[in-house]
Formats: C-alpha cells, structure tokens, sequence
C-alpha cells in the first residue's frame, strides 16, 4: 500500500490494522503520522490522510504502508542524507527490504559523513585499568591480585596501571552499527564509504549492543561532538531488521518527518553559504512583552549582531508565500529589528519578494538537484 503526503488514499485495512493506525492519528496534533482515518461505504475500505512523513511503516498484520513524498524521491534522499536527521519513527515492526530501500542508503550515508567527521578529528579515547604481572611495573600494586591469586609470592608481582584506549562505549557503539550496515545491500557509494570506515575501529573491541544501550550512553566534553553519530548508531541498531534475516530481506519501520529534515538541510546550506558566520538554527527569543516565546528556524550572526533570519517551510508553494507566512515573519523581523528576512521553499515561488510596511520578506526556493557546485 502507499499513500502520499497529505493526499487522500482508499486503503483496505483489516481490523488489527486499523487499531493500529487510530493510535498513530491520535499521536501529537503537531507530527501526527497520520491526519485522519474516514470510513466509505465499502466496508474494510478507509480514506487514509497522510501527515508530511516519507518512509515504510510496518503492521500487525506483516503488511506495510509506504509512505512517498510529494517532491522528486532523488531529492528526497538528498534531503535526508544531507540533513543527518535521524527518523522520529523506527519500530520493529517488519517490513520488504528488498525493494527500493533507499532510506537504507540515506541512513547510511547520513551516518559515514558523521563517523568520517569523528574519524577525521581523531577517535575518542579513555583511560581503562590494565594489570601488569611482568617487568617492568607501571602504576600501582595489585595487593588484592598479588594476594588472593599470587599467593603473595615475593618473587611475583601485580601491579595496575591505567592505558589510554580509543576502546570506549562511544567507539563500541559506532563499531556495532558499522558491523551491521557492512551485512545490507547498500548503494556503491554507500558501501565503499562505510567500508573504508573499518581500519579506523580496528582497535575498538566487538560485543553485542542493543539500540537501548547506546541511548544509555552519557556524553562527557570529551564525547559531545559524538551525540549525531550515536543518534544514527542507535536508528541503525534499533532497526534490527536493517540485515537480512533470512533468504529475503526485512527492514524495520523507518519514517522521517519531512519538516524538521527539511529544517536540518537548510541550516546546513546556510553554514555553507555564511562560512564565516554564526548560525543558530533554531534560535528562541521573546515574541511578547509578557513572555510568550517564538522559534526562529535560522538566524545568521555576526559577532553579536543579526544580519539574517530564515524560515524553512516544507510547502508545495502554489501561491507562495501565503498570508500565515508572510505574517509570520513580519512579525519576527519587528521583534527582532530586522527590515527583511527569507522564507525557503523547495521549489520555486510564484514570487520573489513581498513588502509590508517598511519589512520584506523574500522567498527562495532551494532543492539538492537546484544547488550549484
């Protein structure tokens, strides 16, 4: 079954299956998965609404619903790769990998950018006991080894001394989920670059990790700059049907929410664009007197002063920009005393630019295939 963005579908779902979904409508009114369940007058038949989702969601009843966006599916996956959003959905519920499994390749791309960029700097290292029972007898002595399993024998001695290790949690955790996308059929771009990643862990020991254990793990200073990676490290353990199980492929349920990988990629066009630049995407600050509060999707800085203000939308802009937007960002641009600010579809708009008052609100329509060089 598939069903588009927000386009209605006549789906036949069993009973299981629409108990299912009615808890995915019911879901946050703000990233509902799905908008509404209508039934027709053909009975098993529903009018399925879809929110602004891209993925394949697995049922109880082993079937699946594929969920496409409205765009080009090349700038889909670039969309996702590009963003490093990690999906707001990854269930254990199985679904087909055989066929188009693209988010596969998004997944596994998104996650050899961000291990390059860890490898790059430098893996993370730690400090771990290590116990010396020959010359020369670094560190401390081990009276309990030296005692209880030497026997206290004066001609033998145990002593502890601590080793920096690239061996550590975080590194384990990125090793379990390389070890795991090296058994998926991937794309060749996407396996060459998780296949060159291997040397770089060949130090960091293997041993069994549940997607739970990495949730688990707590960042240090040292290990911040790790929380993307691990974010895509546990998306990748968690769907443990990535790998084929069988004769066949299965694949875990995996969806995106289009907007805030929509978001994601536009922040990190405008760090490309701005390099010289501070980008706070989001970036929270006072709508009103009294404290209510709004969120920017992007702000550009010089110093401490705001030369920018951009909004991501994930519209299909057919009268683009509308009034709400347009509204929208007249008001933060007043707030934040900026004469204009950029609403970013992706595709192009009907117009460029619209003037309220002294404020202007221009429009630009970005897409991967649309970007140059």
């Amino acid at each position: 079954m598939e069903v588009v963005e927000y386009r209605p579908a006549l789906l036949p779902l069993a009973a299981a299956e629409l108990d299912y979904l009615l808890g995915l409508v019911r879901a946050n009114s703000g990233s509902r998965v799905l908008q509404s369940i209508t039934p027709t007058r053909e009975p098993g038949v529903f009018e399925v609404t879809p929110g602004s989702f891209v993925g394949r969601l697995g049922l109880p009843t082993g079937r699946w619903i594929d969920f496409r966006s409205r765009f080009p599916l090349s700038d889909v996956v670039q969309l996702i790769r590009q963003s490093g959003r990690r999906p707001v959905r990854a269930d254990t519920l199985p679904v087909d990998a055989a066929a188009r499994h693209f988010l596969i390749d998004a997944i596994a791309i998104a996650y050899a950018r961000e291990v390059e960029h860890l490898v790059g700097r430098g893996l993370a290292k730690g400090y771990e006991p290590v116990r010396h029972e020959r010359p020369p007898y670094p560190g401390r002595l081990d009276v309990a080894h030296h005692v209880g399993k030497l026997g206290a024998r004066p001609d033998r001695l145990a002593t502890i001394a601590r080793r920096l290790t690239v061996d550590i949690r975080e590194n384990q955790a990125l090793a379990a989920a390389l070890d795991v996308l090296t058994h998926v059929p991937l794309d060749r771009d996407a396996a060459v670059r998780i296949a060159a990643l291997g040397p770089a862990f060949h130090r960091v020991s293997r041993r069994s990790w549940r997607a739970e254990d990495v949730g688990r793990i707590r960042l240090t200073n040292l290990t911040t700059h790790y929380r993307q990676a691990l974010a895509l490290a546990e998306t990748i353990l968690r769907s443990q049907s990535l790998a084929p199980t069988s004769a066949g492929l299965a694949g875990g349920s995996l969806l995106f929410h289009m907007p805030k990988v929509w978001e994601a990629y536009v922040a990190q066009w405008l760090r490309r664009t701005w390099p010289h630049h501070d980008v706070r995407a989001p970036y929270a600050f006072p709508l009103t007197n009294d404290g209510q509060k709004a969120e920017a999707d992007a702000t550009v800085w010089d110093g401490g002063r705001l030369v920018a203000l951009y909004d991501a939308k994930y519209k299909w802009p057919d009268h683009a920009p509308d009034r709400a937007d347009v509204y929208q960002m007249v008001t933060y641009c007043e707030r934040l005393g900026l004469t204009e600010c950029t609403l970013v579809y992706p595709v192009a708009a009907e117009r460029p630019a619209v003037t309220v008052g002294s404020r202007t609100v221009r429009v630009l329509g970005l897409m991967p295939s649309l970007e140059k060089g």
